[in-house]
């Protein structure tokens, strides 16, 4: 199931990018639309299954008392992270933004070690060397020369930021969706980061674009909708529950990798040494990083069943 989510998650810059540039029998789509509708059709999809495992009290709670939480996720994490990837999109190959993206592990244990002093051991933060190492090599491809006014590298930019944003969600969302549950969280957020998209559009005119969208084009935005966030979303989460928390999460370490395949078999994007040097250390820095946290997890907690006078006669 986790490998499964894994698979459609490193499709999502592909297919983005394959809708943002026009490719073949879809239309173009503008950067907002692509980002506005992953997350209406996600919406949708999401509330009747939440519904129908009946969290509905809990879906209630989160917005009687979680409110102001939620807003703020639905902001910073869905709404800022998703127009700052898709517009990054823009300017950058799908496979430099799957790359780029795929840090977001990386940053969330380093937000989680500065913000809740979660502790993190060698291992992890050589994890954390090798990510940003290679997010360097994505961004810049060692090519310096004018770099600042290159669009390739502000869109890069911009989805850096991105991942940083998606990282800060993840480690402030924790807490919550322990209390109200991941998926009453992830629907909340969901929910008022399409709103924020919804006024946006409405604002810059771009709903009159949709009209001109094909059968092709909304077959797509249907699949990065409701396949990659919603059956994506499902597939993971019920992985997580069948296998150590530890094995699921470092599965993630396969996304920039395969994406960058995925981005080459579907877009003919070439595979250069620097971006497959940069995906692999990428890679590695995530799994890294994932298997120390889950290690100093362990740790904590075989301290915790040992009891204190069991320590102190260690």
């Amino acid at each position: 199931m986790i490998l499964g989510a894994i698979v459609l998650f490193s499709t999502i810059e592909v297919v983005s990018k394959y809708l943002q540039a026009g490719e073949g029998a879809a239309a173009r789509v503008g950067s907002i639309q692509v980002a506005a509708l992953r997350f209406m059709l996600g919406a949708v999809f999401l509330l009747p299954l939440l519904l129908a495992r009946r969290q509905g009290k809990f879906l209630i709670e989160g917005v009687r008392k979680g409110a102001l939480a939620m807003l703020l996720l639905g902001t910073f994490g869905v709404f800022l992270c998703f127009y700052l990837l898709h517009s990054g999109i823009e300017s950058t190959s799908a496979s430099t933004a799957a790359v780029i993206f795929s840090m977001n592990p990386v940053f969330t244990v380093l937000i989680a070690s500065l913000a809740l002093r979660e502790r993190l051991g060698g291992y992890g933060w050589l994890g954390v060397g090798l990510g940003l190492a290679g997010a360097f090599i994505a961004v810049t491809g060692f090519n310096f020369p004018g770099l600042l006014s290159r669009d390739d590298f502000m869109g890069s930019i911009l989805i850096l930021v991105a991942a940083v944003a998606w990282s800060g969600y993840t480690v402030y969302g924790k807490k919550y969706s322990q209390q109200y549950g991941a998926l009453v969280v992830s629907f909340l957020s969901m929910a008022v980061g399409s709103v924020l998209f919804a006024m946006t559009l409405t604002i810059k005119s771009g709903w009159r674009e949709m009209a001109g969208y094909n059968l092709a084009t909304w077959a797509w935005l249907l699949y990065l909708g409701i396949i990659t966030v919603g059956i994506g979303y499902i597939l993971y989460f019920e992985g997580l529950r069948r296998v150590p928390a530890s094995r699921g999460a470092s599965l993630f370490y396969l996304k920039p990798v395969l994406a960058l395949l995925i981005a080459h078999a579907a877009l003919g994007e070439p595979i250069s040494f620097k971006l497959l040097l940069a995906s692999v250390m990428v890679a590695c820095g995530i799994l890294l990083v994932t298997l120390s946290r889950e290690t100093g997890k362990s740790e904590a907690e075989s301290q915790v069943e040992k009891g204190p006078g069991l320590q102190r006669a260690d």
